[in-house]
């Protein structure tokens, strides 16, 4: 089995974000878990949250499945795009990294001022 560290990107198409990338080796996106997934919108190198249960079709599409599922012009064109976007996967992994360690470093911040806040009120209780 290959290690986490290797596995590929996930490549799809969703009709509500357009091209997208999941990178496996984020550890919310490893498979068996029930964390929302963080992708990364190829068209403006955006990152997005959506619920795991989401990851299905019609909601988003393996690459080659999608392409596979349009005409001749159509699938033309969008293998033109998803080549694009795999070339450019250095620069959406680096953004992808850097805003997931971002919205992890706000998720703790916040976990900390909650316990602190929840140790301070038991503190005020106990003196009372």
């Amino acid at each position: 089995m290959a290690k986490l560290l290797d596995a590929p990107p996930w490549w799809g198409y969703s009709k509500e974000h357009g091209w997208v990338v999941l990178d496996r080796t984020l550890p919310s996106n490893k498979s068996g878990l029930v964390a929302d997934f963080f992708f990364c919108q190829c068209s403006d190198c955006t990152t997005f949250v959506d619920k795991r249960s989401k990851w299905v079709a019609p909601h988003y599409i393996y690459a080659s499945i999608y392409i596979s599922s349009l005409g001749p012009a159509e699938s033309e064109a969008a293998t033109a795009d998803y080549l694009s976007f795999k070339a450019r996967w250095p620069e959406f992994q680096s953004a992808i990294i850097k805003d997931y360690e971002q919205r992890e470093a706000d998720r703790l911040q916040k976990e900390h001022e909650r316990v602190a806040l929840e140790g301070n009120r038991r503190v005020v209780k106990v003196r009372r």
